[in-house]
């Protein structure tokens, strides 16, 4: 009777558990949740209003309270640091990525192709932080050497297979990387840069001469 009343207790005392831990997870994901939301919205207001996009709109736009935008980033500094990190990180998960692809040096080619693609985006961010006071260098430091850590690990794959030129550095894709993710998409016509994408892999391909695109 004695070892019933024991089990019994066990059992009361697990269950209030599970159920708090169960709440606790709900909690958690609702609060991903509402960042996630936070930071597309954010994006979406800067696109259109830049840096005059109003915390109002951006709850507005989530769909949750002004408030839970403050308790997610308590500043304006806070915000774009976040959207910045957003933005880079799924570069890094690219490029890592690519590292494990059959063909290193296709998906090295493919790699610059998608850091162009999304350079306009990245360059409307950077010049809204500057706007914003904010040092861009500081801002992104936590996610750039991870990113520079995987894109070099995708050359070293490349050039062992022999599509990349040997004597290319990390250094030498960071500064052309640079200047795609600092390209003025509205200041380029149509083609242009795919052209400039087309060249600069030819310049780190081996024996590469590629069709340029029709400016």
């Amino acid at each position: 009777m004695t070892m019933d009343t024991k089990n019994t207790s066990a059992s009361d005392t697990a269950e209030p558990d599970a159920d708090r831990s169960a709440f606790e997870r709900a909690l958690r994901a609702d609060a991903r949740r509402n960042r996630e939301l936070i930071l597309r919205a954010a994006d979406d207001a800067l696109a259109v209003h830049g840096i005059d996009a109003s915390v109002d709109e951006i709850a507005a736009r989530a769909g949750v309270g002004v408030g839970t935008v403050y308790r997610n980033f308590p500043t304006k500094e806070a915000l774009l640091q976040a959207l910045l990190v957003a933005r880079i990180e799924p570069l890094i998960a690219a490029a890592r990525e690519a590292a494990s692809a059959p063909d290193p040096g296709e998906a090295f080619v493919a790699f610059l192709r998608r850091l162009s693609d999304e350079s306009g985006a990245f360059k409307a961010l950077a010049d809204t932080m500057a706007a914003s006071g904010i040092d861009l260098h500081a801002a992104k430091r936590e996610v750039s050497s991870d990113l520079l850590e995987a894109v070099g690990a995708l050359l070293k794959r490349a050039q062992d297979a022999g599509s990349v030129r040997p004597d290319v550095s990390i250094q030498d894709v960071s500064a052309l990387m640079a200047g795609l993710g600092h390209a003025d998409p509205s200041s380029m016509e149509a083609g242009q840069r795919s052209r400039c994408v087309a060249l600069m892999c030819d310049a780190l391909l081996v024996d590469a001469r590629s069709l340029l695109p029709p400016a």
